[in-house]
């Protein structure tokens, strides 16, 4: 009863921040009810809190963008995750016109707080650690990626984990990555693009554990 009573509050509130930021047209936008469905499945997942401890330990797969909007108020956060939904399927455009598409990525930390991210199966190498408590995640990449490092939030979700970086810096290890195995030349003009839209949010992986 307690959990369906928060479900049923945090509803409301999604309807408030709604109107309150005008967000009908956006949300409609998502098309599919499926996709609304989903929406709101993380709305709720969002604004109840449920921040699942991440263990990291172990083998992810890259399902596609993560993308966050929030602010320090609760009910913007509610909103912005709403808005982060529709965004995430055109971030998620771009970055598959590079060939970064759902399973070409996966990752593997080591109980040793080393790490190697398969990227259309070649491997990058470094090492990684949690900060504040786990709320936050830093990788440093090894010798091939000129020791390229980024620190973000690390999030679970109801699917396995996020993790969030600063616009640029994620755009920077894309480029950087996928000229690495390959890519260069395609990612360019798509990189552009992203980064002339995104940039000021913080985008990053959705993983599932395998």
């Amino acid at each position: 009863m307690k959990k369906f009573l928060t479900v049923i509050a945090a509803s409301m509130m999604l309807a408030g921040a709604v109107s309150a930021q005008n967000l009908g047209g956006l949300l409609g936008s998502l098309g599919k009810s499926s996709d609304i469905l989903g929406t709101v499945s993380k709305v709720v997942y969002a604004y109840t809190g449920n921040t699942n401890a991440v263990s990291l330990p172990g083998n992810w797969t890259y399902t596609g963008s993560a993308i966050s909007l929030g602010g320090d108020n609760a009910l913007s956060n509610v909103a912005g995750t709403a808005v982060s939904s529709g965004i995430e399927g055109k971030v998620d455009g771009y970055l598959q016109q590079v060939g970064l598409k759902a399973g070409v990525m996966k990752f593997t930390f080591n109980e040793d707080l080393t790490f190697t991210c398969t990227i259309m199966n070649v491997p990058i190498t470094g090492t990684w650690k949690t900060l504040d408590d786990g709320k936050s995640v830093q990788l440093q990449f090894g010798k091939t990626l000129k020791f390229f490092n980024m620190t973000g939030a690390l999030e679970g979700t109801p699917d396995g984990c996020k993790m969030l970086f600063n616009g640029k810096k994620f755009l920077s290890f894309v480029k950087t990555a996928l000229a690495y195995v390959g890519k260069q030349n395609e990612t360019a003009g798509a990189i552009s693009s992203l980064a002339g839209n995104y940039n000021n949010m913080k985008i990053g992986f959705a993983l599932k554990k395998n």
